[in-house]
C-alpha cells in the first residue's frame, strides 16, 4: 500500500451557492474528514472561492472551481471548471453571462410564489435572496420553512419551485472560458445528477461525443450517486478516450444527503492516485 495517498474531493457546495455551510466551515469540514485535496465548487459563482482562497492551511491542496450549469442543442449539462483564472477577459464573460441567468431565475421564482401560489415574499426575505451570490431554490425553501410552511426542504422545492426556468448558458462558452483562462474543464456526474434517471452508455457516448468537439476535458467518474458498475463503465470510457479522470461528493450540507469524501457506492474512499485530473491540475500549477 502507498502511504503517501491523499484523500481528495473534488466537488463541494458553500452558501456561496446551494449548500448550507460558510465556505470557511466546508473547508474546515474537509479538513476534519480527512480529505486534503479539494476544490469548492459553487454553481456559477467565485465567490467561494475567492473568501477562501488565502486562508488554506499549508497542509491542504486546493483548486479554484467553479460548476457552470450548461446547455448544447437538447444536451443539458453541468460543467466543472478547476484553476481557471478569474481574471481572464473570456472567464469574466461567462461568469457574467452565468450570473444574469441566475439572477433572472430568482426573480422569476419570486414572482411566481406571488401570481401561482399566492406567497409574496417581504422586502426583507428578498434582498436576503438577493445578497446571497447564487441563491437557488433551497433559500428560498428556507424562507418558507422559516414562514411555517409545512413540508421538508424537498417537500417544499418540489411543490412550489420545480418548475422550468432557463438558467443555462451555451455549453461552448463555459468550456471555452474554462479552458482559455488556463484551466480544465470536466463533465460533473455526467449519468446524471441528484433525482436524474442515469443515462445508459450508448446515450451517454453520443453526448460526450458532442461535448468532445467543444473542448471537453475529462469526466466525473467518481461520484456520490453512481454504483461500482456504473464508476467502472465511465472509467473505461475516460481511459477509452483519453479523457481525465475527476472525483467528488457533491456536497452540499445539509440540502443533501451526501457526506464529504463520499465519491461512490463502495469505491470510497477515493485518492489523488485514482484521479488523473490532480496529476493534470499539479503539473499546471508548476509551469505558472
Amino acid at each position: 500500500m502507498n502511504d503517501n495517498r491523499i484523500l481528495v474531493d473534488m466537488h463541494l457546495h458553500t452558501t456561496a451557492s446551494d449548500g448550507s455551510y460558510s465556505p470557511v466551515e466546508v473547508m474546515q469540514m474537509v479538513r476534519e474528514a480527512g480529505v486534503n485535496v479539494f476544490s469548492l465548487t459553487d454553481h456559477d459563482t467565485t465567490a467561494g472561492v475567492n473568501e477562501i482562497q488565502d486562508k488554506i492551511p499549508e497542509e491542504m491542496e486546493f483548486y479554484n472551481g467553479i460548476e457552470f450549469s450548461c446547455e448544447i442543442g437538447d444536451i443539458k449539462c453541468h460543467i466543472l471548471g478547476y484553476s481557471y483564472d478569474d481574471e481572464h477577459p473570456d472567464f469574466k464573460e461567462a461568469l457574467a453571462a452565468a450570473e444574469s441567468k441566475r439572477e433572472n431565475k430568482l426573480a422569476i421564482r419570486i414572482e411566481h410564489l406571488r401570481e401561482v401560489d399566492g406567497i409574496e415574499l417581504t422586502n426583507e426575505e428578498v434582498e436576503e435572496l438577493e445578497s446571497i451570490p447564487s441563491a437557488g431554490k433551497p433559500h428560498i425553501a428556507n424562507i418558507l420553512m422559516r414562514r411555517g410552511v409545512s413540508g421538508t426542504r424537498t417537500e417544499i422545492i418540489n411543490k412550489y419551485l420545480e418548475f422550468g426556468v432557463d438558467n443555462r448558458i451555451p455549453a461552448e462558452l463555459a468550456i471555452k472560458a474554462i479552458r482559455a483562462s488556463g484551466g480544465v474543464a470536466i463533465w460533473a456526474h455526467p449519468l446524471g445528477g441528484e433525482n436524474e434517471i442515469h443515462m445508459n452508455r450508448e446515450e451517454l457516448e453520443e453526448k460526450l461525443g458532442v461535448l468532445q468537439v467543444i473542448g471537453i476535458e475529462g469526466l466525473e467518474c467518481f461520484y456520490s450517486r453512481y454504483d461500482d458498475r456504473e464508476i467502472a463503465m465511465l472509467l473505461e470510457i475516460a481511459e477509452s478516450r483519453r479523457l481525465l479522470v475527476s472525483g467528488g461528493s457533491d456536497f452540499h450540507g445539509k440540502n443533501k444527503n451526501v457526506e464529504i469524501g463520499e465519491l461512490g457506492v463502495s469505491k470510497s474512499p477515493v485518492y489523488d492516485s485514482d484521479l488523473s485530473l490532480i496529476a493534470e491540475l499539479r503539473r499546471r500549477r508548476l509551469r505558472k
